[in-house]
């Protein structure tokens, strides 16, 4: 009995050094796997408000040039406007 608890010794050594080996592997795995996640859903996130942002700039400038327009359109018709009041008197 003695001869089998030497025995027996060896390999419980043997298998907790291995089931370290697959904790510490398994948490370089989820470590690995959560920094990953993280870091693309950072990059989706940033390409988003990227696109995001260039939409509102493109909206922002068209309305710019139709206010623009508008104005430049309303500025000829009062000219107008005040050149026949002017050629009436």
């Amino acid at each position: 009995m003695k001869n089998i608890s030497l025995i027996l010794i060896p390999l419980f050594i043997t298998s907790c050094a291995s089931l370290g080996a697959v904790i510490d592997g398994g948490q370089d795995l989820v470590t690995s796997v959560i920094d990953s996640s993280v870091e693309t859903a950072g990059n989706i996130t940033t390409a988003v408000l990227d696109d995001v942002s260039s939409v509102v700039d493109t909206v922002g400038d068209s309305v710019s040039d139709v206010v623009d327009t508008v104005v430049e359109e309303v500025d000829e018709q009062t000219n107008e406007l005040q050149n026949e009041e002017e050629q009436e008197e």
